[in-house]
């Protein structure tokens, strides 16, 4: 069956920009389209939209205890909606991708699917929390191909709905996820924490933090009146941290450092690692 749609939205921008002629075009095709769509935001009260081709996410917003997160990509259709589930291709685009399956991610590309009745669709990814995301920013790029049901028609299109407006050209068929997990060391940290906790690393603030309950915020926040973090809070939360790394070394699991040597803290909340030796 023939179906004609004016291209609204990123498809409309992009073939206005490649025409000379002001006309409203139109496509024609017996094929359905997809392409990766992540609305970033829109214009209250318009049918404005602004769209991005990737996903940047750290786990420095996440609470210690989390291992891993769930991110996902949208994908749009062009065409009448099927009573019937329609799947598409997805692919890892090797090239833009740095992240390693089964290390930084996992998925399944197998059973992708646009449901029937619906015109959307979902490519979930479970991204790992890994210590090397304290050093490094992890990618992972995903492409969309033709099969049977859908065909690539935008490989790009303007980040916005808005015909009139002027945007940035971005990707259709490629969407790409950014891992990371870098941290600071926080300012009260550096005036009072060695006495305590000894040096900052990235990993021994997770270890603090997770073991006293503390978040970024926290720090933010420290020395202020009713903060969290507070230097007379620091002798509590030094013998906290070396209980638990005591425990983890007693158990045989002793817990390692951003360089690989076992964590150790300030000299009067040393943990003991004798047995190791």
């Amino acid at each position: 069956m023939k179906w004609k749609n004016i291209l609204w939205g990123a498809g409309l921008c992009f073939i206005l920009s490649a025409c000379e002629k002001q006309d409203i075009p139109f496509f024609t095709t017996d094929d359905a389209g997809i392409y990766f769509q992540r609305v970033t935001s829109y214009i209250y009260g318009s049918t404005t939209e602004f769209y991005a081709d990737s996903l940047s996410y750290s786990f420095v917003s996440a609470q210690a205890s989390a291992k891993s997160v769930m991110l996902a990509a949208t994908v749009r259709t062009m065409g009448k909606v099927a009573d019937y589930d329609r799947p598409f291709k997805v692919v890892v685009d090797e090239a833009g991708t740095t992240a390693v399956e089964g290390k930084h991610y996992e998925l399944d590309l197998d059973t992708v699917v646009v449901p029937a009745g619906a015109s959307t669709a979902s490519v979930r990814v479970r991204f790992y929390r890994t210590d090397d995301l304290m050093e490094r920013t992890v990618r992972l790029a995903l492409r969309l191909e033709d099969n049977e049901y859908f065909k690539c028609y935008f490989p790009e299109y303007k980040n916005t709905s808005a015909y009139t407006a002027t945007g940035e050209m971005i990707h259709g068929d490629v969407f790409a996820f950014s891992l990371s997990e870098m941290y600071t060391e926080p300012s009260y940290w550096s005036m009072f924490g060695g006495s305590f906790f000894g040096d900052w690393t990235p990993k021994k603030y997770l270890v603090v933090n997770a073991a006293c309950g503390l978040t970024p915020a926290d720090w933010s926040n420290a020395g202020y009146a009713g903060a969290k973090v507070s230097y007379g809070r620091f002798s509590f939360f030094a013998m906290t941290v070396q209980k638990y790394l005591q425990e983890q070394a007693d158990a045989g699991t002793p817990v390692s450092d951003s360089d690989g040597k076992y964590m150790q803290l300030a000299p009067s909340y040393a943990v003991d690692y004798s047995r190791y030796e």
